[in-house]
């Protein structure tokens, strides 16, 4: 009879000795913005543009791109990167498996992030999303533009400008009818170095560099894009 009664204490002792660890362990699991280091009372610098949901084998994953203002220190633009990851995991309708976000301090999108880079996934790499994998497994990978840190300045319109080479396989400029292309079908003329010229706009292309509308000052009158290395001013 005592060894019948002892059996149910050995079962009780034994469910609790199994359990504890698991609860522990629960309780142990951090919380995306503990992983992420993002403050409750960070002021993000940053708004949407736009995100897509790129899901490969079923396993939901989110893409997001935002637009920064320039100026930011690195540490800035880093806090802001791990804000919109944190915001648009935990925002999404699904639990994700891995979020990217790609932030942009120019007006182009077809050019890629040119500030930062952020991904949130498992071990921080993109290829191992997986929606089951544990917080605690997660990591964020930051990567910067280093020529979003450069200070940019721009010519303003109306100021006048000479044309110089860019390069010594050419000793003309090409003007083309577009800012994001130089094929022969849009080149309008090819100008020589010395040529006078009147900013008329801008574009800044980020990574790319900017790009300026000008016209020459003296007949025959021609417009057309050209390249902020190929400009120097009077």
């Amino acid at each position: 009879m005592r060894a019948f009664r002892l059996l149910p204490v050995a079962g009780v002792v034994l469910i609790l000795a199994c359990s504890e660890p698991a609860g522990k362990e629960l309780a142990k699991q951090p919380t995306a913005a503990e992983v992420l280091g993002v403050k409750l009372d960070f002021t993000p610098r940053y708004e949407l543009i736009n995100m897509d949901r790129p899901d490969i084998a079923g396993v939901p994953r989110l893409v997001v791109r935002v637009r920064v203002p320039r100026g930011l220190s690195r540490e800035e633009l880093e806090q802001n990167v791990r804000h919109a990851l944190l915001q648009f995991y935990e925002r999404a309708p699904v639990r994700l498996g891995a979020v990217s976000v790609g932030a942009y301090a120019s007006e182009r999108l077809n050019m890629g992030a040119d500030a930062a880079l952020g991904e949130f996934a498992p071990g921080g790499q993109w290829g191992e999303a997986d929606p089951a994998v544990p917080l605690s497994a997660w990591q964020a990978k930051i990567s910067f533009e280093e020529h979003y840190f450069e200070q940019r300045t721009y010519l303003a319109k109306g100021t006048r400008a000479t044309l110089v080479l860019s390069s010594e396989f050419s000793d003309t400029i090409s003007l083309s009818r577009k800012a994001n292309r130089w094929l022969e079908e849009d080149i309008l003329a090819e100008l020589k170095p010395g040529v006078s010229v009147v900013v008329v706009g801008y574009e800044d292309f980020g990574k790319a560099g900017v790009r300026y509308e000008v016209e020459t000052a003296n007949k025959p009158k021609r417009k057309g894009w050209v390249h902020s290395f190929e400009l120097k001013a009077e």
